[in-house]
C-alpha cells in the first residue's frame, strides 16, 4: 500500500495574491526554500474536489502525462489543494491560455465565453496549437495535447474549457519567441467528485457507473454545431480514430496501466478526506474507462 499523502498546512498569513481566474476562490502563497509560487484552491462543501485533483495528478504521473504538481492542503479550518506553479517567470516564461490562442486564430472566437463555447472544438484546438508551434516540434506538442484528452477520458474530467489548457511562451535574449506546451492542470471536476456516497453506492450496486461516465459533458466540442460539449470518453475515442498518430502512444500506455497502481494512488488519500465508497467508485470508473480505451484499434 502506498504511503498516505501528506497535507500541507498553511498559516493564516500565507495568502499573498488572490487569483481572479476561475469560479472558485483561490490564492497564491509561498513555501520556504521554493522559488515557485503555489496556488491554494478551496474545496466546495460536500465535494471531493481536493482528492480528485490530487488523484488526477498522480494518475497523470502513472501515464507520464506532463502535469502540474498537486498536494492536499488546509488553510486555517478549510480544506483544499495546492498546485505548484509550472511557469518559470524568472526565466521569462508566461502562460498563454487556450482562449488567447484561439482568439487570435479563429475568426469571431469569443474569448470571454467559457461555457457553451462551441468554437472550442477539437479541430480548432489542434489547428491553433499547430499554428503557434515551430514546425519541427508540432508533432511532439500535439501528441502531448492528445495525452491530456486521454487523461480526461480516463478520469472523466468535464472541465477542459479554453482556460484549462495553454502554451508556455517567452522571448529569448536574441529576440526569438519560443513556445512549449504547458503541462495539464485543473482536474477537480473529475472522478465523480460532486456525488454523495448514497448516490455512489446506488450506482455501484446497479452497475450504473458506466451510465454515469457516459452522461458527463466536457468543455471540448466535436463539431461547432453541437449543442453541448463532447463526453470526455467519447471525445477521446473519436479523436483517437481521427488522429491515430497523436493518440497511439497514450492508448498503448493505457493498455499497460496497472490497476494495482491505480488502487494504490486512490488508497493513499487520507481516510478523513475520502470515504471507502468514494474510493471504490473512483477505481471502478477508471477500470471501465481504461477498458474502453484499451480496446481501441489505433
Amino acid at each position: 500500500m502506498a504511503d498516505v499523502y501528506p497535507v500541507m498546512r498553511l498559516r493564516a498569513d500565507s495568502p499573498e495574491l488572490v487569483e481572479q481566474l476561475g469560479s472558485k476562490p483561490k490564492f497564491w502563497f509561498r513555501v520556504a526554500d521554493d522559488a515557485q509560487s503555489w496556488l491554494f484552491k478551496y474545496t466546495r462543501e460536500n465535494t471531493g474536489e481536493a482528492w480528485s485533483e490530487k488523484i488526477a495528478a498522480e494518475i497523470a504521473e502513472l501515464m507520464r502525462v506532463p502535469h502540474a504538481r498537486v498536494e492536499l492542503a488546509a488553510f486555517v479550518d478549510r480544506r483544499g489543494c495546492a498546485s505548484r506553479s509550472f511557469v518559470l517567470r524568472e526565466n521569462g516564461w508566461s502562460l498563454i491560455h487556450g482562449s488567447e490562442i484561439l482568439g487570435g486564430r479563429v475568426l469571431g472566437y469569443d474569448r470571454t465565453k467559457q461555457r457553451g463555447q462551441s468554437d472550442h472544438h477539437l479541430k480548432n484546438i489542434f489547428a491553433a496549437v499547430d499554428s503557434v508551434m515551430p514546425e519541427n516540434t508540432r508533432f511532439c506538442h500535439l501528441t502531448t495535447l492528445a495525452g491530456f484528452i486521454v487523461l480526461d477520458a480516463l478520469i472523466c474530467n468535464t472541465d477542459r474549457h479554453h482556460d484549462n489548457w495553454g502554451v508556455l511562451g517567452r522571448t529569448t535574449e536574441d529576440g526569438k519567441f519560443e513556445q512549449d506546451m504547458a503541462p495539464t492542470f485543473d482536474h477537480a471536476s473529475s472522478l465523480g467528485r460532486e456525488l454523495l456516497d448514497g448516490k455512489r453506492e446506488s450506482l455501484l450496486r446497479a452497475r450504473g457507473v458506466e451510465r454515469y461516465i457516459r452522461g458527463g459533458r466536457g468543455g471540448i466540442y466535436w463539431e461547432p454545431a453541437d449543442s453541448k460539449g463532447a463526453n470526455p470518453l467519447d471525445l477521446a475515442i473519436r479523436a483517437a480514430r481521427a488522429y491515430p498518430d497523436y493518440f497511439r502512444p497514450w492508448i498503448d500506455r493505457i493498455r499497460g496501466l496497472d490497476m494495482a497502481s491505480v488502487e494504490g494512488v486512490v488508497s493513499a488519500v487520507p481516510d478523513s478526506w475520502m470515504s471507502d465508497t468514494a474510493r471504490r467508485f473512483c477505481v471502478e470508473m477508471i477500470r471501465l474507462t481504461a477498458g474502453e480505451l484499451s480496446g481501441l484499434n489505433t
